[in-house]
């Protein structure tokens, strides 16, 4: 069992890595319309400001899961 907790960093045993994962997994590139973050920021001024023009997709799709994470609905997942 030893070899088994480090050989999966300990990821297996530790319930909050194991959703921080598969959360991190869902919420990737939510609303990524699949185009550079440059032509987003053309197409979508409002969305580059908001952001300062850094990371725009990246940056909105972290904003929209962790909006969705506060909901009353999914207050057990929350410390």
């Amino acid at each position: 069992e030893n070899d088994f907790f480090f050989s999966t960093y300990g990821i297996s045993l530790d319930p909050l890595a194991q959703f921080a994962i598969v959360f991190a997994a869902l919420v990737h590139d939510v609303d990524h319309t699949g185009v550079p973050n440059a032509q987003l920021i053309k197409e979508n001024e409002d969305l580059g400001s908001r952001y300062k023009n850094r990371t725009v997709a990246e940056q909105n799709s972290i904003h929209i899961a962790l909006s969705v994470l506060m909901e009353p609905k999914f207050e057990n997942l929350r410390l």
